[in-house]
């Protein structure tokens, strides 16, 4: 309320009403692969996997070669969700998904991408990326072809610290919005992610479902991540441990993870890194910084019918559950 400091109105909350869309659709490695449209950022995760399915990633590549290959094609699709917003207030978001969803336009961005050096500069304008650090998930999936994959956030933790008469902790969401004069780096604010009334903020929340492109037998999945864009980073690196190098759920959560920092043009790796995968990405000229944690991913996996609850180990509250 803006007699608190805030911004929104009486008016902005009556007039608001939730949009129930359909969402969108990428096809990797013979499996369909369903995340939130914009304002979410569902088309660069897609883009993402759209330029990786191009290289030649198998367990015969190197783990540092595929390293940074991810890195890089993690720049352009992160430099891509930043130029996403509201499609109700701007057309442009929509031409700029359909590019994202091509499969011809990721060949050509793949092309930018040098195999033995990192790129000094991101190969896109980027803008600030902000969003929800924290997350609840649920993930639900049964043997009738029904898969839940639910994502909220508060934004920060405790929302934006006010409480309603009736007990209902506010979010802090409008903070997803980008303000003039509020960038880390000073840098221009995306106009295509700029406040308007009735106007929904660019959102990082992705919870995401894959199944089979053709028939019932296969690979499903349900997977939600918090930590703003690193939960996308770390989406796609499980997708990639699952769906391309045939990983279990289990190993694909555990394993390292890393995510470009576009702002700082630091490579942040998770301590599951070792000093040799370190030192081959700083030969490559990637700039390195080693984190704790950068994201929890959890996850629920069909297989045939067989079905069993993941969580993130980096998680210390999170549980996974199978029921037979």
């Amino acid at each position: 309320a803006q007699h608190a400091g805030g911004v929104i109105t009486e008016d902005d909350f009556s007039n608001y009403s939730a949009l129930v869309e359909n969402p969108v659709c990428g096809v990797y490695r013979g499996h369909l692969v369903l995340s939130p449209p914009p304002p979410h950022t569902g088309p660069a995760l897609i883009s993402a996997l759209n330029i990786l399915e191009g290289f030649n990633l198998t367990t015969m590549v190197s783990r540092e070669q595929a390293l940074h290959w991810v890195a890089e094609t993690l720049k352009i699709a992160l430099a891509l969700a930043s130029r996403l917003g509201d499609p109700v207030y701007d057309s442009t978001i929509t031409e700029s998904m359909d590019d994202m969803l091509s499969k011809v336009e990721a060949a050509y961005l793949r092309g930018h991408i040098n195999d033995s050096q990192a790129a000094p500069a991101p190969l896109l304008p980027v803008y600030e990326l902000d969003g929800a650090p924290t997350a609840a998930q649920v993930l639900i999936m049964g043997p009738d072809d029904f898969i839940v994959a639910m994502v909220s956030s508060l934004n920060r933790p405790f929302g934006s610290g006010l409480i309603t008469p009736s007990g209902i902790l506010l979010n802090s969401q409008m903070l997803d919005f980008s303000w003039p004069n509020r960038t880390a780096n000073h840098s221009a604010p995306s106009l295509e992610n700029s406040v308007q009334p009735g106007k929904r903020p660019l959102s990082f929340l992705l919870p995401t479902v894959v199944r089979p492109a053709e028939g019932l037998c296969g690979t499903y999945l349900a997977l939600g991540a918090n930590g703003a864009a690193r939960g996308l980073s770390g989406l796609t690196q499980v997708l990639l441990n699952v769906l391309t190098l045939n990983r279990n759920l289990s190993d694909s959560l555990a394993h390292g993870r890393l995510h470009p920092d576009l702002q700082s043009n630091l490579l942040q790796v998770d301590s599951e890194f070792t000093e040799e995968e370190i030192e081959f990405l700083e030969a490559r000229g990637h700039h390195v910084e080693k984190v704790d944690v950068l994201s929890w991913v959890h996850g629920s996996r069909r297989t045939n019918n067989f079905i069993i609850g993941v969580k993130d180990p980096r998680s210390p509250d999170a549980a996974g559950a199978t029921i037979l």
